[in-house]
């Protein structure tokens, strides 16, 4: 049976999402990027997986994942990395990519390896809403889906992603790609807003947060908060990963607190 509980909201406390790239400097950084994001108190973590146009990404993440590419990244690497991280942890960790990245081989031996290394769900940032055999291949497995929701998607469309039943919504916070910042929160509000009375499931905001002020205006609106770049930009920086934590502690307070 699928846990669709991807995030647990325990008194209405938001949860904290990071976004790592996969072996991003190096699989041993990586590795331990994942156990300190989980000692931080991470509620649900997101891998992304490394591809060569990673359309919906900003710079700062872009150059990550063609960094991973380069010094050969490898799927089975990641997968037995998370299965490590399985023997001391059971926050949930989910793969976000796109959809080559999920077919080659086939979906059915992504989905396989995905589930066997203890990933609890999938991100397909560019995969039609049509696709039902690929979405079943994950769903087979036991993998929930996140479905991403723009600022520009029209309601019809919202409709049809619900119907394929994600267990959590992944609602883009603004126009454009990762990394940028130009957060709108009046339409950020309305637009969550609308999407909560078409669906009980909960949704999540990501896309230009960087900031405690960013967290303190959003949290009250969202279920939990996604922060990318800039953790991809001090590991970049520093692979010891001491300013990723010094960055990131009064960040998470601010989700929390």
């Amino acid at each position: 049976m699928q846990n669709t509980n991807l995030i647990t909201v325990k008194d209405n406390k938001t949860a904290f999402i990071p976004y790592l790239v996969a072996g991003h400097t190096s699989n041993e950084v990586f590795s331990a990027a994942l156990k300190l994001l989980d000692e931080l108190g991470a509620d649900l973590i997101e891998i992304g997986i490394p591809f060569t146009d990673p359309i919906a990404e900003g710079k700062i993440i872009e150059s990550a994942h063609h960094h991973a590419l380069k010094h050969d990244f490898v799927l089975d690497d990641i997968c037995k990395i998370v299965k490590e991280f399985r023997k001391i942890s059971d926050t949930p960790v989910i793969a976000m990519g796109y959809t080559n990245s999920f077919i080659n081989p086939s979906s059915e031996h992504i989905a396989t390896n995905l589930s066997e290394s203890g990933f609890n769900g999938v991100l397909i940032v560019d995969l039609p809403v049509s696709e039902k055999s690929i979405i079943n291949s994950f769903k087979d497995k036991q993998l929930n889906l996140v479905q991403l929701i723009a600022p520009t998607t029209q309601l019809t469309l919202i409709e049809d992603f619900l119907a394929n039943d994600p267990a959590l919504i992944y609602y883009i916070t603004q126009r454009g790609i990762t990394g940028s910042n130009n957060l709108n929160l009046e339409e950020i509000s309305e637009k969550l807003g609308a999407i909560k009375k078409l669906s009980n499931k909960p949704v999540v905001t990501g896309f230009g947060i960087k900031t405690v002020e960013d967290v303190e205006n959003l949290k009250t609106l969202t279920d939990g908060i996604v922060i990318g770049s800039p953790i991809v930009e001090k590991i970049s920086i520093d692979p010891s990963l001491v300013a990723l934590k010094e960055y990131l502690e009064p960040i998470v307070e601010a989700i929390k607190s």
